[in-house]
């Protein structure tokens, strides 16, 4: 494994998911599907494994990071809903020696088969690089992951871009709004460098930019 500190402290895995019509809208949509692999001195860990048939893509990003699945040491899901748990089986599969992680309100909903058990995570727990934030709202347990040496937040799906623009999440696929609102500001308030979605790219000045949506959410 490749342990080389200049390397990137996160690589994107970006796949599309279609959506039916009558899920988002009347009609039928495509939307940008983001699951991460972060390196580290000391393993690899994978965030979220996207909808099936996303292990080639990750294993992609494996190699753009010069590792393999056998480097992964941690899967971590920031919540339960399918696009991001939809391919733990296949990663589990490829990473047999991986310790699997998730919130742990959101545990109950996430289907795996076999007897590989995923690990509950709550507020302050350290996975590698990354610190665990419970942020709950969008579901009961979701979670976001602070990098601190990289400045960033990996934030789930509390809000995403797409086209440059922030979005919240559909009220349908919602838990709770309000706690999911509050969450959000709690992670605005850390000040870090970069804000990186689950659902579309980076946007400039991360902070500034949730700090307007909420304002005209008001």
């Amino acid at each position: 494994m490749v342990t080389d500190p200049a390397r990137r402290s996160i690589e994107p895995v970006v796949t599309a998911s279609q959506v039916p019509a009558g899920v988002l809208g009347p009609e039928a949509v495509t939307i940008e599907v983001r699951c991460f692999v972060v390196p580290g001195a000391n393993g690899i860990v994978v965030v979220d494994t996207g909808i099936p048939g996303t292990a080639g893509a990750i294993e992609a990003a494996l190699d753009r990071v010069g590792a393999r699945w056998s480097d992964v040491t941690d899967i971590v899901l920031t919540h339960a809903h399918f696009d991001h748990v939809g391919g733990l089986s296949e990663a589990v599969i490829r990473a047999p020696q991986a310790t699997l992680r998730a919130g742990a309100l959101d545990l109950p909903d996430i289907r795996l088969d076999g007897d590989r058990a995923i690990r509950p995570l709550v507020e302050g727990d350290r996975v590698r690089d990354l610190l665990v934030l419970d942020t709950p709202g969008h579901t009961p347990g979701h979670i976001s992951l602070f990098h601190d040496a990289a400045s960033l937040v990996l934030i789930g799906d509390l809000v995403g871009s797409v086209d440059g623009k922030l979005l919240f999440g559909p009220p349908a696929f919602t838990a709770d709004a309000g706690r999911s609102r509050a969450s959000l500001e709690r992670v605005v308030g850390l000040g870090v460098e970069r804000l990186v979605f689950s659902h579309g790219a980076e946007v400039t000045d991360p902070n500034g930019a949730v700090a307007d949506l909420l304002r005209a959410a008001e």
